[in-house]
C-alpha cells in the first residue's frame, strides 16, 4: 500500500524556492555546478533522504524534474507530498520517483564497471500473495560484493520503477550467476517488467 502524503512536511519553502529561480535554469551551463548543489540543499530541507534527476532539453521541449526517495521507503511520503504540492508552471513537469526504462537500449556506467541487464538473471518467487526476486548478478564475488550489487539495484530501479521495486517486492536477494542460468530455468533481467506485471496482475485479481 502506498503511503500517503503527510501534512508534516513543510514542502511550500521549496516550491517558493524553485519558482524564484527558474531563470537560473534557463542558465543552467553557466552556474550547473551550483545550481545542482542548491537544489539538492532545498530537497533536503524537506527531507534528508531526497534526491532528483534533472532533464533539461536544449530549445523547445518539456523540463523534468524527477524527485526520489533513492529507495528508502520511510522517505516516499516526503516524494508524494512534494508533488501534491507542485506548482502548475509551463514547460515543467513533476515526476515522483524514478521511473522505468528500456533496459534493452543500452547499458549502465557504474563507478568503473560497464554493466548490461542482459547479463543479468532473475527468478520470481511467489508465497502467500507476497513477491520476492532472486536476482543473479555476473562475476559477484565477495571482494566486489558492495560495487556489483550497487550497480545491481540502479538496474532492478531501471526495470520496474522505484516504486514497485521497493514497496511491491517482499524481500530482494542476490546470488552470483550459475554457469548455464537458461538451464536452470533463470530469465534475463530485460523481461523482469512483464513478468512481474503479469505475476502482480495475476495475484491482485484473486
Amino acid at each position: 500500500m502506498i503511503p500517503g502524503p503527510e501534512s508534516t512536511y513543510d514542502v511550500l519553502p521549496f516550491w517558493f524556492w524553485f519558482e524564484n529561480n527558474l531563470h537560473r535554469f534557463k542558465q543552467f551551463e553557466d552556474q550547473r555546478e551550483t545550481l545542482m548543489q542548491d537544489l539538492g540543499e532545498q530537497l533536503q530541507e524537506v527531507d534528508e533522504g531526497l534526491v532528483f534527476e534533472l532533464s533539461l532539453p536544449h530549445g523547445k521541449g518539456t523540463s523534468e524534474l524527477i524527485i526520489s526517495a533513492d529507495g528508502i521507503p520511510e522517505t516516499f511520503p516526503a516524494v508524494l507530498a512534494l508533488i501534491d504540492q507542485a506548482p502548475d508552471l509551463p514547460g515543467w513537469t513533476f515526476t515522483p520517483f524514478r521511473q522505468r526504462e528500456d533496459l534493452s537500449q543500452g547499458g549502465l556506467q557504474f563507478g568503473n564497471r560497464e554493466f548490461s541487464a542482459s547479463d543479468f538473471y532473475f527468478w520470481l518467487h511467489q508465497e502467500d500473495g507476497d513477491i520476492g526476486l532472486f536476482m543473479f548478478v555476473p562475476g559477484l564475488t565477495k571482494k566486489n560484493w558492495d560495487e556489483m550489487i550497487g550497480g545491481a539495484f540502479i538496474l532492478l530501479d531501471m526495470a520496474l520503477g522505484e516504486y514497485d521495486a521497493t514497496m511491491n517486492l517482499s524481500f530482494i536477494k542476490f546470488r552470483p550467476l550459475p554457469d548455464n542460468p537458461k538451464a536452470k530455468k533463470l530469465l534475463p533481467l530485460t523481461r523482469l517488467p512483464r513478468a512481474f506485471d503479469t505475476l502482480f496482475r495475476a495475484l491482485n485479481q484473486q
